[in-house]
């Protein structure tokens, strides 16, 4: 529920956002003009660390961008999802060698 997850997420390390545009989109929160102004979003853009999966960047189901793409704190990962999040588990535990 963003209820409950939004006001933990400045205390989280890190945010892993898999394949969302719009849902993650903080122009919604931040640009009164954004065909998404005022739909509710997870605020992931507010950890300290933002790791994005994704195929492309590609726009979303709204057609627009997500500036939390060109934050600081967000790297982005591009490839298929269940392939990146194995290559993550596998760097955690030590037997990795390398993302690519």
């Amino acid at each position: 529920d963003l209820d409950d997850i939004n006001p933990e997420l400045p205390q989280a390390d890190v945010a892993v956002i898999i394949g969302a545009n719009d849902t993650v989109n903080p122009s919604a929160r931040d640009d009164p003009q954004s065909a998404i102004a005022g739909m509710p979003i997870i605020e992931a853009d507010k950890a300290k660390s933002v790791f994005v999966i994704k195929r492309s960047m590609n726009a979303g189901f709204a057609g627009i961008d997500n500036p939390i793409y060109y934050n600081s704190n967000t790297q982005m990962l591009f490839g298929d999802a269940k392939d990146m999040v194995g290559s993550i588990a596998k760097e955690l535990a030590g037997g990795g060698s390398g993302l690519h």
